[in-house]
């Protein structure tokens, strides 16, 4: 706090001219007996002590004194400016001189200070570990290695390649597909890729096929494309084989290899598709299944203290879990918990509920990750690391929030309701296929919330009972409003199976073209989509 200290100046209009045969003893007199230590702040004694024109200056909380040095009259007295009242608080409220509950307050807060340098540098630290350092520049290199990955586990691949490459004194690059550009000393172009959504571009690959068709390399160059993904979607590396596709049509690139695809993570897999690179190329690459599987950093304890139980498959539950130590999170982050004890992650979005963890996970009799989840009992605890969505947090500013869910994406926006302390307007869609337990819970803490002014209604859409209904249909029902708020830059949050994805944002979008004659698109680049679907 800063303050302009106005300066008291005092008018003694008579002072004495002589020295007076006898003078009062300063404990006599009659001001300095009826004022308290306390009510002290300092005192000026005359700099002469037989000289008429020097006097005492009392300071006081309130007011500033001018005494006579011989018997203690008052000669002049000013109340202090409120300047000084809000100088002595600022000083008082910084170091806590008047209250030892506000000085331990403050001294915690201090250690507060401590630890979010030590937290923020520490962050700082992983940000840097995991970011793409390069020896050569993209113009200068002979093996350029370009990869798409959502959440940085493809590029744990992508590195191993890259770092063995150079430790062969090769002219190797590493960078994300979004950053294709003209490599004109290129020999090799190797792509690692995943899939996100439905057959969809990772985030870090969504520019990547104009950029292909925009810039053409100006020689040959052998293009090798390895996809990464998991059997239990459907659209199994699906953005990998569109990239190869789109190689195969370019008359500078000349197939190296067939695409390999990789499931998993799977270390193996992935040697199988490095021995046939290596063997060809005439390189020694590590065929060592080992050298390949990536160490999860950053894991944290939390402890089982909360569960609901399900009597059967496709049938969700609840898990609260305690972070064992001080962890940071918030609702949209995701857990990723390793069901195997080996390199394979499973992902759950976060709700955070009184500062702990909730997921909702739907059991998948023989699924790694709702097995190992069903099977923990109260008090059990496991390891996981927390990946920050900064794209899908509850919004700071928006006017009014829409949420838009099914199944298990309700989990992290129970969390964003409890945080939601400013009382955005929001609203809340949410989709099932038939009344349990669980939804009359969520109707149960949305009352709550309503009541608390953190939530204005909640509504609910079962498709095997009562409505008979889809999600969708309550959007299309609400077509006004939707438009409306919108055009009022309201934010729209989508979470839960990328076929409720698909066919919200169908909705959604022709009710912004019949409404507005805009594109979905036009919100989505504004921010005011977001979606976090799997």
């Amino acid at each position: 706090m800063l303050l302009l200290k106005k300066k008291i100046t005092h008018e003694i209009k008579a002072p004495a001219s002589e020295v007076p045969d006898e003078r009062t003893a300063v404990a006599d007199f009659s001001i300095m007996q009826q004022t308290t230590l306390a009510q002290v702040n300092s005192i000026e004694f005359p700099f002469v002590d037989d000289d008429p024109e020097e006097y005492f200056t009392l300071k006081l909380k309130d007011r500033e004194i001018v005494l006579n040095q011989f018997d203690g009259s008052i000669l002049s007295e000013i109340n202090s400016p409120a300047s000084a009242s809000l100088t002595t608080l600022s000083l008082n409220l910084h170091t806590g001189k008047t209250s030892i509950i506000w000085a331990i307050i403050i001294g915690i807060a201090s250690i507060n200070i401590l630890f979010f340098i030590y937290s923020g540098f520490g962050i700082t630290l992983r940000r840097r570990k995991h970011r793409i350092q390069n020896k050569y520049k993209a113009a200068e290199a002979n093996y350029v290695i370009l990869v798409g990955s959502e959440n940085g586990s493809t590029l744990f691949f992508a590195g191993s390649i890259h770092q063995q490459l150079l430790a062969q004194k090769k002219l190797s690059y590493l960078g994300e597909l979004n950053g294709y550009t003209s490599f004109p000393k290129a020999e090799h172009l190797i792509i690692f890729t995943s899939t996100y959504g439905l057959g969809d571009a990772p985030g870090n690959a969504s520019h990547f096929s104009k950029l292909l068709a925009s810039i053409p390399q100006d020689h040959p160059v052998k293009v090798s494309v390895v996809g990464f993904g998991s059997y239990a979607y459907k659209d199994f590396c699906a953005y990998a084989q569109e990239i190869d596709e789109q190689l195969s049509n370019q008359s500078w690139a000349e197939p190296f290899l067939e695409m390999h695809t990789v499931n998993d993570k799977s270390p193996v897999e992935f040697t199988e598709w490095v021995k046939k690179w290596s063997e060809k190329t005439g390189l020694v690459l590590t065929t060592t299944a080992a050298s390949y599987n990536p160490t999860p950093a950053g894991l944290h304890k939390f402890r089982v203290i909360a569960r609901t139980t399900v009597s059967g498959p496709d049938e969700s539950f609840i898990i609260t879990l305690q972070p064992l130590k001080s962890t940071r999170f918030i609702s949209g982050d995701l857990l990723a918990i390793y069901p195997a004890g080996d390199h394979r992650e499973r992902f759950y979005s976060i709700g955070k509920m009184d500062g702990n963890i909730q997921l909702v996970v739907k059991y998948h009799q023989n699924g790694i990750g709702s097995e190992f989840l069903n099977a923990l009992t109260t008090g059990a605890t496991i390891e996981g690391r927390i990946s920050a969505s900064t794209d899908f947090h509850f919004p700071a500013k928006a006017p009014a929030v829409i949420m838009i869910s099914n199944g298990t994406g309700i989990a992290p926006f129970l969390g964003m309701l409890q945080e939601n302390v400013n009382k955005t307007a929001t609203r809340l869609y949410a989709g099932f296929r038939k009344e349990t337990a669980l939804t009359n819970g969520y109707r149960k803490f949305a009352d709550e919330q309503i009541k608390e002014g953190r939530l204005q209604s909640l509504q609910l859409a079962f498709s095997r009972e009562g409505n008979q209904c889809y999600v969708m249909d309550l959007i299309k029902q609400d077509a006004d409003f939707f438009a409306t708020q919108l055009e009022n830059s309201a934010v729209i949050m989508i979470c839960g199976s990328l076929n409720m994805q698909r066919d919200v944002e169908a909705v959604i979008s022709g009710i912004c073209f019949a409404r507005h004659k805009k594109q979905i698109e036009d919100y989505k680049k504004n921010g005011q989509i977001l979606t976090d679907c799997y």
